[in-house]
Formats: structure tokens, sequence, C-alpha cells
């Protein structure tokens, strides 16, 4: 006995614009799937680069233990002008009831490949003592007070490292040993040191 179907299936076939709608769409999602993941990754690379997020020309304050070692990172971009003098506050502080402590400085820029150049700051004359790729402080850093450390900075001109679509950082590290007393050597642990260096104190 043959059977008899009620309903007739139909096969339906889509035409030649419900194909391209379709293919525009699937198209679609992958680009944004594509777009989202270079912006997640670019977005990623700069929250990495741009330690702190403090930019060229704000004032930077730094806070100090009397023994150890802390840096402050700077970010800027290859559009500003190879050489350019810029106006960078830097201050450092003690926190209140720590020891007193004796500072050096150094400072370098650094590219996001990981290069490196000496960066020139302009530092408080009377203060500070320029020797051997470090700024010394010329006095005893006491706990609770804020000291003026930078002025401005000379933004590098070598040409092999300046390029327009470049991010970089100013890293300034400050280095600090406890103070004893005026007979404490510290070149047991700094060597060369200037030799007029906290002769005042």
């Amino acid at each position: 006995m043959e059977e008899i179907k009620a309903f007739p299936k139909k096969h339906k076939t889509l035409n030649n614009i419900s194909k391209w709608f379709i293919f525009i769409i699937i198209l679609l999602g992958v680009l944004l799937i594509v777009e989202s993941i270079l912006l997640f990754t670019d977005v990623f690379k700069q929250k990495n680069f741009f330690v702190g997020n403090i930019q060229l020309g704000e004032t930077v304050n730094v806070n100090l233990d009397s023994q150890g070692a802390y840096s402050t990172c700077i970010g800027y971009d290859g559009s500003n002008i190879p050489g350019a003098k810029i106006n960078q506050i830097i201050k450092i502080s003690l926190p209140l009831g720590s020891a007193n402590a004796v500072v050096r400085a150094k400072s370098y820029v650094c590219d996001k490949n990981g290069n490196t150049v000496d960066v020139k700051l302009t530092v408080v004359d009377e203060i500070w003592l320029e020797y051997g790729g470090y700024y010394y402080y010329n006095d005893i850093l006491d706990s609770g007070v804020i000291t003026n450390f930078c002025q401005s900075i000379y933004l590098p001109t070598q040409e092999n490292f300046i390029k327009s679509d470049n991010f970089y950082e100013i890293i300034i590290t400050f280095e600090t040993l406890q103070y004893q007393n005026e007979n404490y050597n510290y070149l047991n642990i700094w060597n060369d040191v200037p030799e007029n260096w906290l002769a005042n104190v």
C-alpha cells in the first residue's frame, strides 16, 4: 500500500539576494572580532608600557623611603620635537617618622623596544650635583620634607632612536641610603661619589 503524505516536503533554495545578505553578515562579524582583538592588544601594550600613566609636563611627586630604589616613569610620543626643553617639575620626599637619608638619581629614556639613551635634566644647581651619570642631593633628606629635584627635561636627539610613530618613557630612579652620621662611609655602597658631596653637612 502506497503511503500518502498530507504535507509533501518542499525543497526551498535561497535566492541570490539572501545569499549575499548572509555573506555580508558573516563577513562583518569576522571583521568585528578581528578589530576587537587588535584593539585589545594595542590597549594592553600601551597600558604595560606607560607605567603610572604620567604624561610629559605633569608635576610628579615621588615618595621615597630611607633605604632603597624608587622609579618614576613619564610617557610621551615621538611627535614631540627632539631636543626640546620641556618644563617638568619633579619633587621628592620622605614620609614623616622615617630615618633621614642621602639621595642620588639617574635618568634615561626608553623606547617600546627596550632601547635606552641618557636624558639631560635641569636640576636645582645649589642642591644637586651632577657627577658620573648621577645627580647627588647635596644635603640630608629629612623626613616630612618635600624637596625639588627637576625643573625641566631635554628630550633626546639621537637620529637612530627618535621615531615619530614611537612611544617613549623617561625613567628616573632615585636611590636612598639611611644617613647615620657625618662619618658614615657611603663609598662602601656607592662607588665614585663627588669629592665635595655633603661637605657642608
